[in-house]
């Protein structure tokens, strides 16, 4: 292989992220399900026939593009790559191997060139339905978490394996949705495939391994450098969160900077628990890779280099290294905590690259189970988001999912889908933290199930994901809280995690907190707290408390 120059590198480094946004954009496109195309609960990647991570969407869930890389080396230990065949496709949900619920399926494919394999396009997709108990946080061990797929083999030698695809078909409940997800992880693979092969074609290169090994070596060096610019030392946070009947689990984190590497230790934390919540170490860690990526500001895109420097570490056995059978289904409720904790720890040492609390975290949604009168059935995911932390320079973000980077459903596509009616969806007014940059605010959400005509066949069976119900929003560096979550249901006061049957004109409300402040609420600048409060956000009881402002 020649020698690679500068602009080659850059052309090819590009072309990598291209190619992984054209696999993400074909995944969406032919996709079947609201949860893939307008959530955009998906991860999509690339990696290197050494298995390492070169490129990946950016649009996507780091809960599910953190793990591909694990997911993919746990699939090539059982399918070793010299027993590969050009044409195989490997399938796999195991959440100790990937991104922590069985929910999320991952696709594998080998990319052959010449006889010799030179990457892999991997997918991995949140499904509506996975069998079991559907969408709770009562299941008690994971076999009741729904079906279980081995690292398999969908497709051997370019011909579908229709045993393991009958064994899916006949475990979930929307098949057609299931199985049209499926073909599309299968389709946006192969288009992957076809780029990096087209890649090499146009060099006359047999693989490439040249351009991976450069830029892998220079993104190792770039992230060495930005970690050099924070202050060594011992950093450490203690998170309470809040979880169902009143009870508690604690995340402890210690961030050790020496040099140019980073040590996360979790040790210390809360030991794993009968609920549904448990985070596989793998899930865990891709949060906690998501908030280093987001600290260091690379000018890159996340790859096998700028991971190098980081050390995570857990405890077995705990709540964010559970062990197996653990329930796991609703592992987001501690998961996503794992950005706030570290930025809390190391708030001080760099208080210019770390956002406050977010109302988003944990992620709030509800799955909808049901049939329409049509015949139909009905299966989504509805994601509903609160505010983003004050940031070091200006407001957070109002309705803006964190770190989970998933959409609002939009009312349009949800009531399509599902024989419900949106009263409101507007913008939760005081519920934003105080700080010289308030967080960004919450959100009301108010639903009705149709009567008559109109509405379901039968009762609608609905599962409520929520959060910060116990404790606040925390701010930082002096910031204020912002208020806690609610949860109703025809006016009753609810616990997250729970399923519920709601009949025709039963309505539930959620009450989603905004996000907490950054700096001392007295440094604010009064033109802002004014506009605030012209704009209907901010009531002059809230600023005259939060803030001492008298209106002049």
């Amino acid at each position: 292989m020649p020698q690679l120059d500068p602009i080659t590198l850059e052309m090819f480094w590009r072309r990598f992220n291209s190619t992984v946004d054209e696999l993400a954009a074909t995944l969406k496109r032919t996709s079947f399900s609201t949860v893939v195309r307008d959530v955009n609960d998906y991860a999509a990647a690339i990696f290197d026939a050494d298995r390492r991570l070169l490129a990946q969407s950016p649009e996507s869930t780091p809960g599910l593009c953190g793990p591909l890389g694990s997911m993919l080396r746990h699939m090539l230990d059982e399918n070793p790559p010299s027993e590969l065949e050009d044409g195989d496709v490997l399938i796999g949900n195991n959440p100790w191997h990937g991104s922590g619920h069985h929910n999320d399926i991952t696709v594998a494919t080998p990319v052959f060139l010449n006889g010799r394999i030179i990457g892999y396009c991997v997918t991995c997709c949140h499904h509506v339905d996975i069998g079991g108990r559907r969408a709770t946080i009562e299941s008690r061990d994971n076999y009741e978490e729904g079906l279980r797929i081995p690292h398999l083999k969908i497709f051997k030698a370019g011909e579908l394996n229709t045993d393991v695809l009958a064994f899916i078909q006949n475990n979930v409940r929307s098949a057609d949705t299931v199985l049209g997800d499926l073909r599309a992880q299968f389709a946006a693979n192969h288009v992957g495939s076809e780029r990096l092969k087209g890649m090499c074609a146009e060099r006359g290169w047999d693989d490439l391994q040249l351009v991976a090994d450069e830029m892998i070596t220079r993104s190792e060096a770039l992230a060495r450098a930005e970690i050099e610019k924070i202050p060594d030392g011992v950093y450490k946070s203690v998170s309470p969160v809040g979880i169902d009947d009143d009870e508690e689990v604690t995340i402890v984190c210690t961030v050790t900077i020496e040099g140019s590497d980073i040590e996360i230790d979790f040790t210390g934390t809360s030991e794993q628990v009968r609920t549904a919540i448990n985070c596989t170490y793998t899930y865990a860690c891709s949060y906690t890779t998501f908030a280093v990526n987001a600290v260091l500001e690379l000018p890159i895109k996340m790859n096998e280099g700028t991971l190098k420097p980081l050390t995570i570490k857990a405890e077995e056995g705990s709540i964010l290294n559970c062990t197996f059978p653990a329930p796991v289904f609703a592992r987001t409720s501690i998961g996503n905590y794992m950005a706030e904790v570290v930025f809390a720890a190391i708030a001080e040492a760099v208080p210019d690259r770390i956002t406050a609390g977010a109302g988003s975290t944990p992620m709030w949604g509800q799955y909808f189970f049901g049939k329409r009168q049509d015949g139909g059935g009905f299966a989504p995911l509805n994601v509903v988001n609160g505010g983003l932390g004050a940031r070091p320079d200006r407001d957070g973000v109002s309705c803006l999912s964190f770190p989970v980077n998933v959409g609002n459903t939009p009312i349009e596509v949800l009531e399509n889908d599902v024989p419900i009616m949106i009263h409101q969806r507007a913008l939760w007014p005081d519920s934003a933290g105080a700080g010289e940059y308030r967080g960004g605010f919450g959100q009301l959400f108010e639903v009705e199930v149709l009567t008559d005509d109109h509405g379901p066949d039968g009762d609608i069976l609905a599962s409520f994901r929520a959060g910060r119900l116990a404790y606040p929003v925390p701010g930082f560096l002096g910031g204020g809280e912002a208020a806690n979550g609610e949860l109703y249901i025809n006016n009753a006061a609810q616990n997250s995690g729970i399923q519920r049957s709601l009949k025709p004109g039963d309505r539930f409300l959620c009450k989603i907190p905004g996000g907490g402040g950054l700096g001392d609420p007295g440094k604010r600048q009064p033109e802002s707290i004014k506009r605030d409060i012209e704009n209907g956000l901010v009531s002059k009881d809230a600023a005259a408390e939060r803030y001492g402002y008298d209106g002049d």
